[in-house]
């Protein structure tokens, strides 16, 4: 008897399904590679409405599982990350009833995190944390949707325009303000987006190949530099500062306890000793300058490509609406003043409306209010706790160190529908992961 109620929670979790695992690996492969029929122009709308679809197909699993549930065996309770993600649900819904802005908050083709997105977001947390559970096929799956992303990258690089993203006779390198506005690389678009993916994919390929033989690891690590490579090309500094200040977490949070506090000195003597070179030197490299110049207490608001500029403007309006917000994003709505590039001449080059905090953190603060904010620090707090108590589980060590590097991304990164997914699937795998040992455990 005591054999079979061991195996029970086991054989319990593998009729969960494979309908989950199947629905997991359908949405890494489409949700990633489909641009769209439009180009770049029209990614935005086509990787939207995918989504949208892709969700609503979720939500009826979901359904149909609780269903099964409750006429099996009730309800389990809630995990303390699913109840933090409800209640950043309920105050986004609340956060939309009460915006000045009206539907815009709710859905709008120009604002695609509008209230009915990130509810999308919270169900999609919470079904796959509740019956979700990463598996070797679903990291296969991952490497290879990344590979044939980081080839399609790898041809652009090259000046092709493979799929025809690029408007005719153009590539890559037309972008930047050379022919056409922006920058956009891969199925994704947007390099800021793509850099942020990278922190959030390429340490979840990286750790997968640990504790596997060089024959097996060597495609992985090639995989991994590249990542590196694409990161570099596309010229976007948020994903490269993620996957550093995400590295220094991986190593703290994965290492031999013995050795943490050796590697807790290292990086605190690296980072003194960075500290006082950059205090010392003015290094004639954009990023290391301006650290420098705000190390002397001389700040400007074209610091960090004109972040500090949004970040002013935004600290500044927060109290005025510090419970709700102006709406989920509502921020291009909400009056602020576009920021302004100019030439060495002082001729005005660009004029950009501020449509994100580019910090996500303080984009929540900024459109969804304080309440809202907390529950969604609850929810990432809590699941990354439960990663550094299960760090060594292969696949929650996996799952939590491509989040912390992402996360360290975001705070330098805008948020989007098409990649916002990614990060809300991988945390919704990773509660589920520490959940199903748990349940393992008990037995």
């Amino acid at each position: 008897m005591a054999k079979a109620k061991k195996a029970s929670p086991k054989g319990k979790k593998a009729q969960n399904p494979d309908l989950m695992e199947l629905w997991t690996g359908f949405f890494l492969t489409v949700y990633l590679l489909f641009p769209g029929f439009k180009g770049f122009t029209g990614i935005s709308a086509a990787k939207t409405w995918t989504f949208y679809v892709l969700a609503g197909l979720l939500v009826l699993l979901g359904v149909g599982l609780l269903l099964r549930d409750l006429e099996a065996k009730g309800l389990s309770s809630l995990t303390p990350a699913q109840l933090c993600a409800l209640g950043f649900w309920g105050f986004t819904l609340l956060s939309a009833a009460f915006s000045p802005y009206g539907a815009k908050a709710w859905y709008n083709e120009s604002a695609h995190e509008a209230a009915l997105t990130v509810s999308l977001y919270v169900l999609l947390f919470l079904i796959v944390s509740r019956w979700g559970k990463p598996s070797e096929a679903l990291f296969r799956v991952l490497t290879v949707v990344l590979g044939l992303f980081c080839l399609l990258c790898l041809l652009q690089a090259l000046g092709l325009n493979p799929l025809g993203l690029y408007p005719k006779g153009m590539n890559f390198y037309d972008g930047y303000g050379v022919k056409y506005k922006g920058a956009y690389a891969g199925t994704i678009g947007n390099v800021d987006i793509v850099s942020a993916f990278l922190a959030l994919t390429a340490p979840m390929v990286l750790l997968y190949s640990l504790k596997q033989t060089p024959r097996q690891a060597w495609p992985l690590w090639a995989l991994c530099g590249v990542c590196l490579f694409v990161l570099i090309w596309i010229r976007v500094l948020c994903g490269l500062v993620g996957l550093a200040g995400g590295a220094v977490l991986i190593l703290l949070v994965l290492c031999p306890d013995r050795q943490r506090k050796w590697l807790l000195l290292g990086f605190g003597l690296l980072a003194l000793g960075g500290l006082v070179l950059l205090w010392l030197v003015d290094l004639p490299i954009g990023l290391l300058h301006e650290l420098h110049e705000i190390l002397h207490g001389r700040f400007q608001d074209s610091f960090g490509t004109g972040r500090f500029y949004i970040w002013r403007q935004m600290l500044a309006r927060i109290p005025e609406r510090l419970w709700l917000g102006v709406g989920p994003d509502a921020a291009r709505f909400s009056g602020l003043e576009p920021f302004i590039r100019y030439d060495e001449a002082g001729k005005e080059v660009a004029r950009a409306t501020i449509t994100d905090a580019h910090c996500y953190p303080l984009h929540i603060l900024y459109c969804q209010g304080l309440p809202a904010l907390l529950c969604w620090l609850g929810a990432v707090g809590t699941v990354l706790v439960h990663w550094v108590r299960a760090r060594r589980d292969r696949a929650a060590a996996i799952l939590g160190g491509g989040l912390v590097c992402f996360l360290c991304a975001m705070l330098f990164c805008f948020s989007s529908v098409i990649v916002m997914p990614f990060f809300w699937l991988a945390m919704g795998l990773l509660e589920g992961q520490i959940k199903y040992e748990k349940g393992i455990k008990k037995s």
